[in-house]
């Protein structure tokens, strides 16, 4: 293998570990899932192998990340090591489609309905955009040749800054994928990877191979869930209703007849399944037989008239109700194994409710399992994969060709203080008004004894306004709370404001496993503690039943893998808002004494040395120096 291709003088010590494993796996073509915490350098450490090996061997290396922001980290990295070095090679950076389209509107549309449109808009010859790169004959036009040419010298560039480049004429879309045809670094999102049909088209228009690429998938422990979710479907008996109305405003009589029919079908189901309770399991034959029943037509022959009213509609309007429900019941037709089929009442703020039909992808192996086997060697990494051993076994890797690594962290380990404190819980038989006093008690004792800011992450909105009273009138520093209700822009305001408060201290209270508990970085003074009320388990209804049967059924760890574990990631992931860099001082606090048993400890990454206690503020302060950092 040639020189490794670094960003940097050379890897530090715990961080060249992970070089040596990620060129081993690619050299011996096996797979590697890395637990390397926080401050590692994940990404220098595996795209500089990575890069090095694809110049040496030929090969394509996909990067693959679950949010937009992980993308500019790798882009500074391969200008670093393109700096450093010399060297010249590709870089493509592609975020979702529909983000770096030209078109006005597109942004309300939903990822499905985006490409419905997209694709409408292509075969009809009526975006400018895309007819300015391949006109309306399908070639490659002179203009959109140059501009890639263009690009290719400025170096490795991000997807916003290409679309600045070439919104205003092109489709930026497939400008980064000609960029991509002759990129050895691809760097996409895990929809572009993961969903199948979008995979087949995706790597045609790079004309790009699995068998010849390796992936490096970023913050991996996203991925089970994110890919449940995009294999899964669901409709509800609004989109029904809606899908009427529009059928009926383009003038498809006989398709609102039929469209009206199955709202009287999503009404027999909900009287034959739902008597006893909000939710049921449905078959896949019997749905067939009330939709056919009800509207008097033949299933796929119903999907077929639905399909091309949609094409008609779709024609002058970017979306389509009836797409959708002609969509839904396409799918509803796919296997029974690694799938829940399941009816339930859903419940409005103004009490009204309505019915939503779903199929849930229970198994993310039956997308990802074949990727993996196909490339040449992919990497899992992420600070939150403990216990190695789940993912490997949820996404599918093949035991025998995969390396699980657990790193320590390089962080010095007198700058992280870790407590569990057993004496309270939120456990859903003990929540009452004297246990949330008791929460709130303790997290006032040690609020109030850390300099700076803190925060607190409950495991719901619900508990955090249980405890909310009890604290409020009894804290030394500001206080600022995210609503579920609060918008992306509500949210960075919040977030800013909370940052400015820093040097007076304040105290942000959010849920744990939402947007303030991942992916945010507050380091220093921004974040000096965090405190994690309660783990935050989810509701005990049929989706999460038939996940923990199914892991039971196929791993025989359905308790662990279905429901404590992706639980205990979510805890974790908060915690992890502190301590960010080698220079940070902190403290985390895992509140609730389940934290201390042994199948939730074990998720606690072992670096963090994790100490159970009721001395908790004693400890702080010792840790603080007394309130002085």
């Amino acid at each position: 293998m040639s020189q490794l291709l670094f960003p940097f003088d050379k890897p530090r010590e715990i961080q060249s570990e992970l070089v040596v494993d990620v060129q081993n796996a690619i050299q011996n073509k096996r797979h590697l899932i890395a637990h390397a915490p926080t401050g590692l350098g994940k990404t220098a450490a595996t795209l500089g192998p990575a890069l090095t090996a694809a110049l040496d061997s030929g090969y394509n290396v996909f990067f693959l990340t679950p949010k937009h922001a992980q993308h500019q980290i790798a882009i500074e990295t391969l200008q670093k090591i393109r700096a450093r070095h010399g060297v010249k090679f590709g870089v493509a950076d592609l975020i979702g489609k529909k983000w770096m389209c030209s078109m006005q509107g597109v942004d309300k549309l939903s990822s499905k309905e985006f490409n419905e449109f997209c694709k409408n808009m292509r075969e009809d010859e009526k975006c400018p955009y895309f007819n300015a790169v391949y006109g309306k004959k399908s070639q490659l036009q002179g203009g959109a040749m140059q501009l890639v040419s263009e690009l290719k010298g400025r170096g490795p560039l991000h997807a916003e800054e290409l679309f600045s480049a070439a919104h205003e004429n092109f489709c930026s879309y497939e400008i980064a994928a000609l960029l991509g045809r002759d990129a050895q670094i691809v760097i996409a999102d895990y929809f572009h990877i993961f969903q199948p049909s979008v995979r087949q088209f995706f790597l045609g228009r790079l004309r790009k191979e699995l068998k010849n690429s390796v992936l490096i998938i970023d913050e991996g422990h996203n991925l089970p869930g994110r890919v449940r979710e995009i294999l899964s479907e669901r409709l509800t008996s609004f989109v029904v209703d809606r899908a009427a109305k529009e059928a009926n405003a383009f003038h498809f009589d006989d398709l609102v007849a039929c469209l009206n029919y199955m709202s009287d079908a999503f009404d027999n189901l909900t009287k034959n399944y739902l008597s006893e309770g909000p939710e049921n399991f449905v078959k896949k034959e019997e749905f067939i037989s009330e939709v056919e029943t009800s509207t008097g037509r033949d299933y796929d022959e119903l999907i077929g008239d639905l399909e091309a009213a949609a094409i008609e509609i779709r024609k002058s309007a970017k979306k389509s109700f009836v797409g959708a429900v002609a969509e839904f019941l396409e799918k509803w037709q796919g296997d029974d194994i690694g799938f829940s089929r399941i009816l339930k009442k859903k419940f409005l703020k103004s009490g009204k409710h309505f019915i939503e039909v779903s199929y849930n992808c229970l198994s993310p192996a039956i997308s990802v399992g074949e990727v993996i086997k196909e490339s040449v060697s992919t990497i899992l990494m992420s600070g939150t994969l403990v216990p190695c051993e789940m993912y490997r076994d949820l996404l599918g890797f093949p035991v025998e060709k995969t390396d699980l690594k657990t790193y320590p962290s390089p962080f010095p380990p007198q700058n992280r203080l870790v407590l569990i404190e057993p004496s309270t819980t939120t456990k859903f038989t003990s929540r009452n008004t004297d246990e949330y006093k008791k929460i709130a008690s303790e997290c006032v004792g040690i609020v109030n004894t850390v300099p700076n800011n803190c925060a607190i992450f409950f495991p719901s909105y619900y508990i955090m306004q249980s405890v909310l009273p009890f604290l409020e009138g009894k804290l030394s520093k500001q206080l600022f709370i995210d609503r579920s209700d609060l918008t992306k822009q509500q949210r960075s305001a919040l977030l800013a404001a909370f940052k400015n408060a820093a040097s007076s201290g304040a105290l942000l209270l959010a849920v744990q496993g939402g947007s303030m508990s991942e992916g945010i970085d507050l380091p220093g003074e921004f974040l000096k503690c965090v405190v994690v009320v309660g783990v935050p388990l989810a509701s005990p209804d049929l989706a999460t039943k038939s996940l923990i049967d199914f892991y039971d059924y196929k791993y025989n760890r359905g308790w662990d893998y279905g429901y404590i574990y992706p639980a205990m990631t979510r805890a974790i992931q908060a915690a992890g808002r502190c301590i960010r860099s080698p220079e940070d001082r902190g403290a985390v606090i895992f509140m609730d004494k389940r934290f201390a048993w042994g199948n939730y400890l074990k998720c606690i990454p072992p670096e963090w040395k994790a100490v159970t206690t009721r001395l908790v503020s004693e400890k702080i302060k010792k840790f603080f120096g007394n309130g002085k950092d």
